[in-house]
């Protein structure tokens, strides 16, 4: 079996803008979840102390899904329309080393 890859992002947003953003976010998981190999169910989160802060993390059965999704051109939409409403955006791909 192969090794679940999560992919997470940090994404600082435009002051104002962030419901435009949550928006945005939601159409990517719509796109995502068209995907050949989609996604387990993506969760954004917001700071509770800095209302610009998002992070967001999804659950992806290999990395070659998420090479996958990375080549798809709605995702690359999307993507790009998420950092367009972002000062800084900072996305990867991460596995899972330890459990408590």
């Amino acid at each position: 079996m192969k090794e679940m890859v999560y992919t997470l992002a940090a994404w600082r947003v435009q002051e104002g803008r962030q419901q435009a953003f949550i928006s945005a976010w939601k159409d990517l998981g719509e796109a995502f979840h068209a995907l050949s190999d989609p996604p387990g169910k993506g969760v954004l989160i917001q700071s509770t102390s800095d209302p610009t802060l998002f992070y967001s993390f999804v659950p992806w059965k290999s990395m070659e899904a998420v090479e996958a999704m990375r080549n798809d051109h709605h995702a690359k939409e999307g993507i790009k329309r998420l950092e367009g409403l972002c000062t800084e955006a900072t996305p990867g791909a991460f596995h899972v080393v330890a459990e408590s």
